[in-house]
């Protein structure tokens, strides 16, 4: 069995802590970040947006799995736990695109690997690995366009966002879709296929990883220098549209454009293995 070794931890919400729906999971098992799409409706439940109870209910699904638990039975628990939740609940907003949803990046350590489900972030020994929305590309560049051919361009509104969002919900019919080329992977109560998911298996040599939420523009090696990337874009491109284009900039009076998590570990031969 692997060493494995915690050397930091941050999560920030975008508004507040108590309300981020970024969750951060560490046990002697599993090593995670679940990271609960910002929510597009006013449904809360017991004070919970769908995005904090989406990555509430993931996390603690991970915190019970037995050791040996793999990718798929993950996936399994979480939607008998939606399925649950939506049984016993009166959501009145549209599943599809509204309901519980949530990204996340996970390690195991007895199968030694790294799960990317979604647009979480992994930086294994420094090399990025992302998984962008297909959707959001496309989006984030719509945003940036209109943004710069708009006269409310630098006022407090955000005229991009507003021509975008009903798109962002439209482009969820194509969640867990692996035949089309705008399918992507997520936690939503569907089956994820396994086309859309990514397993990334690790060698038996050390490793450094940072797991990170997209609240990062680029999870780094570490904390330091994901904080100073994040600080630049917030300091010269705040409205995330030019330098750094997102579906979403920051609002007033916002800490940043997005809840960020992070969690830096490492990853050596344990001392009794040869």
């Amino acid at each position: 069995m692997v060493s494995v070794k915690v050397q930091e931890a941050f999560v920030r919400g975008k508004v507040s802590d108590e309300k981020c729906e970024d969750t951060i999971v560490n046990t002697p098992d599993f090593i995670a970040i679940v990271d609960g799409v910002t929510s597009k409706s006013k449904f809360e439940y017991h004070g919970k947006t769908t995005g904090k109870l989406a990555s509430t209910m993931i996390a603690g699904v991970i915190e019970r799995l037995p050791k040996d638990a793999t990718l798929a039975a993950l996936i399994g628990q979480v939607n008998q736990q939606f399925a649950a939740f939506y049984d016993r609940i009166n959501f009145t907003a549209d599943r599809q695109s509204q309901g519980l949803q949530a990204v996340a990046v996970i390690y195991s350590r007895f199968r030694n690997e790294l799960w990317q489900v979604g647009d979480a972030q992994i930086n294994l020994d420094g090399k990025l690995l992302t998984n962008p929305k297909p959707s959001d590309l496309v989006l984030s560049n719509m945003r940036s366009l209109i943004l710069r051919l708009s006269p409310e361009n630098g006022s407090q509104s955000d005229p991009g966002r507003k021509a975008i969002l009903p798109w962002i919900l439209k482009a969820t019919r194509f969640a867990n879709s692996a035949d089309s080329e705008w399918g992507y992977a997520i936690f939503n109560g569907q089956s994820i296929p396994e086309a859309l998911l990514k397993v990334y298996p690790l060698t038996n040599q050390p490793h450094q990883i940072v797991l990170a939420s997209d609240g990062y523009p680029k999870a780094a090696a570490d904390l330091a220098a994901s904080e100073a990337g994040l600080a630049a874009v917030l300091k010269h491109d705040p409205g995330c549209s030019h330098e750094y284009r997102s579906t979403k900039g920051v609002v007033a009076g916002n800490r940043s454009f997005d809840d960020r998590s992070l969690i830096h570990f490492t990853v050596s031969k344990g001392v009794h293995e040869k």
